[in-house]
């Protein structure tokens, strides 16, 4: 091999090369996050809000926590499917929501359930609170510790479920809960989306430090030129 067919094998092996691979990578990964983080960004700011507020699970149940009581939240749709719902209403159609006292304190006080549009917060909504309710039942006292509350949605969207607990002294306790009905795929997309990103993400570092492990040098042989024949004289013949 002539060391001419050497030198590019060289150039490629010589840290300036590899300082450029590096920072090629570097911005590669850097741009692949960024990315991410603006989808993510742009997902959660445009979408409706997809905390749920003060409705979530605890010690295996959902719990509706009010002010500093709790209250067990069931949800099902008997006539589409038998199974309970804690968040999100997975199709339209008629839906049951039953709300059980923890603490019987909440059985003296008036309880109010007002089921709003998801028009992106509490003061958009004050600014026509009728125009946005889609259903509403009046304050008052459930004896029995059981609330049961029955509304048909015909559509698909977001909503904001709105618990109002009144005492008799004055006091007053307000929990919020956003939740989808038919859109669940939806609200779990940012979620996809960002796992999607990672795995590219770590695909692309570990491709990096793939390529930051040199390689095994490479011996080469310098060819000798072949010794000249050495000229023997020819053995005479004896005399």
């Amino acid at each position: 091999m002539r060391d001419d067919d050497l030198a590019p094998l060289c150039r490629l092996t010589e840290p300036a090369g590899w300082r450029m691979l590096r920072a090629f990578h570097l911005a590669t990964v850097k741009a692949v996050l960024s990315m991410g983080l603006l989808v993510a960004a742009t997902l959660f700011a445009v979408g409706p809000a997809s905390a749920h507020g003060r409705l979530g699970a605890a010690e295996a149940r959902c719990r509706l926590f009010i002010g500093p009581d709790m209250m067990n939240f069931t949800g099902y749709m008997p006539d589409a499917d038998k199974n309970e719902f804690c968040e999100d209403i997975p199709a339209t159609g008629r839906m049951i929501m039953a709300l059980d006292d923890i603490q019987e304190e909440l059985r003296d006080m008036k309880i109010g359930i007002r089921i709003v549009k998801d028009v992106g917060g509490e003061a958009r909504e004050n600014e026509n609170l009728d125009a946005v309710t889609v259903a509403y039942s009046e304050p008052r006292y459930y004896r029995s510790g059981t609330i049961n509350f029955q509304h048909i949605f015909p559509e698909a969207g977001y909503f904001v479920g709105i618990v109002t607990a009144i005492g008799d002294h004055g006091e007053q306790w307000v929990s919020r809960f956003p939740f989808s009905v038919g859109e669940s795929f939806m609200r779990a997309l940012p979620a996809y989306l960002l796992l999607g990103i990672g795995v590219i993400a770590a695909f692309f570092i570990y491709l990096y430090h793939r390529k930051l492990t040199p390689p095994a040098p490479i011996k080469t042989i310098t060819p000798h030129d072949p010794e000249p024949p050495h000229d023997h004289p020819e053995p005479t013949p004896a005399e």
